[in-house]
């Protein structure tokens, strides 16, 4: 009976066929559902530095451990994990800068807000785009003096 050499031939064939799919469902020049543009992102990790600033003179002491990002009808809504992995009380400062297709500013500039992370702790922050112009963003965060 030939239907061992059929079989395999199937299952050789199913697996080249998906060698050449895109992986998963994210878009072109999305990652995590964020808008990422050419950059190359492989990781979590690789968006979190693609995404994330820090300003002031003092960096906060905390981790961004994930991003992730979806849509909501035309608007982008964002979540950042922010980690303490201290036992400190750590007092930071964070706003997002929005940008528009271009790369150009999409909105006036976010005052900044508050966070208080108590020791060994989680914080989801999350927003959506004020306007439907906003096609991509940095999360700026500043340790509070």
């Amino acid at each position: 009976m030939k239907v061992a050499p059929l079989f395999v031939a199937l299952v050789a064939a199913a697996l080249a066929a998906g060698c050449g799919t895109k992986k998963g469902f994210e878009k072109e020049g999305f990652a995590f559902g964020c808008p990422i543009g050419d950059q190359k992102v492989s990781s979590m990790s690789d968006l979190v530095k693609a995404k994330v600033a820090k300003e002031g003179s003092r960096s906060p002491d905390v981790e961004i451990e994930e991003i992730r990002c979806t849509t909501t009808g035309d608007l982008l809504k964002v979540d950042v994990v922010v980690y303490n992995d201290e036992s400190d009380l750590e007092r930071l400062m964070y706003k997002f800068r929005w940008a528009d297709a271009e790369g150009m500013r999409a909105a006036d500039e976010e005052s900044w807000k508050p966070l208080l992370m108590y020791g060994n702790s989680r914080q989801t922050v999350t927003t959506i785009a004020p306007n439907s112009r906003a096609r991509d963003f940095k999360f700026i965060v500043m340790g509070q003096e």
